[in-house]
């Protein structure tokens, strides 16, 4: 299904409304901030095996986890972080989306928040290139994917993880990461939450054609349960013609999609649409656990 929902984010609940809601909107935010700031997750180290040219290496990869209270098995998410920008985000910076962990907890699920290599305070070297060339994209996206296979292997021997329900979700490069890593290995995953996915820009595009695009294709050919897009306009990455050619260039190829394209007024950024606007994207999220029986 491909669903394209049209919301004016900055004028929601009309002028008026606005005057009245928002300063209980900040209140609650701010209560809200207070009472979940000493629940950040627990933090994890991920063995890896870091292949080299020469020798494989034995490190660690960073990891925050956030789990409900009890033995489990529990449904579980795996969320894979985006890229430095470049130059936007520090390499040594951890991600760590504390909120999507609550919101996930209270429905008695599991998240996981792997920093892939050379990321965060994972060890190894950060080399998801930042290159237009085809072969470098496809490398990049190997090199991240082996980080997100090392995150994998560790949780599926966790007695707390219910191994049948397996969900992948990310925002940015791990967005499309997350399809790709369903696309290859779809008996381990139940479904994917690609938030504003696409590893390059519109500034790589060839012949007025995304570079993304293929990137959807492969996993749409390759990954037939229920995904999950949810983007933005005004995303500073990819137009708004990316955005639905990447839809469906997913969708054609047999990928099973629920798309949500949320329209923003100016001032809004649309590639934001994970950390900042979640209380537009969160009703469709349950609806979307529910029906691939994850709630």
């Amino acid at each position: 299904m491909t669903d394209y929902v049209h919301i004016n984010s900055l004028n929601v609940l009309g002028n008026n409304a606005m005057k009245v809601v928002l300063p209980t909107i900040c209140a609650l935010m701010c209560t809200v901030s207070f009472s979940y700031a000493n629940n950040l997750g627990e933090g994890v180290k991920i063995p890896m095996v870091d292949k080299g040219i020469v020798w494989d290496s034995n490190i660690e990869l960073e990891a925050t986890i956030y789990k409900p209270v009890g033995e489990g098995p529990f449904p579980t998410v795996v969320f894979s972080h985006g890229s430095t920008g470049p130059g936007v985000i520090p390499e040594d910076q951890t991600i760590n989306p504390w909120g999507f962990g609550r919101y996930l907890v209270d429905k008695n699920i599991a998240l996981v928040v792997p920093m892939r290599r050379g990321r965060g305070q994972s060890e190894g070297s950060y080399k998801e290139l930042y290159s237009c060339e085809p072969k470098e994209i496809a490398e990049g996206m190997e090199y991240a994917e082996q980080s997100l296979e090392a995150a994998m292997s560790f949780l599926m021997q966790q007695d707390w993880v219910d191994r049948e329900k397996m969900i992948l979700a990310g925002n940015s490069r791990g967005g499309i990461l997350s399809l790709a890593y369903a696309s290859h290995n779809p008996g381990k995953v139940a479904g994917v939450i690609n938030f504003a996915g696409g590893w390059v820009g519109d500034v790589c595009n060839r012949d007025d054609k995304s570079q993304n695009i293929p990137l959807f294709e492969q996993a749409g050919k390759q990954f037939n349960k229920p995904t999950l897009f949810i983007y933005g306009s005004n995303d500073s990455y990819y137009s708004d013609a990316t955005i639905k050619c990447q839809a469906e260039a997913y969708k054609e190829a047999g990928g099973d999609v629920n798309f949500q394209f949320y329209q923003f007024r100016n001032g809004a950024a649309g590639h934001h649409v994970f950390y900042e606007y979640g209380y537009l994207w969160s009703g469709v999220v349950d609806s979307y656990l529910a029906k691939i029986n994850a709630k």
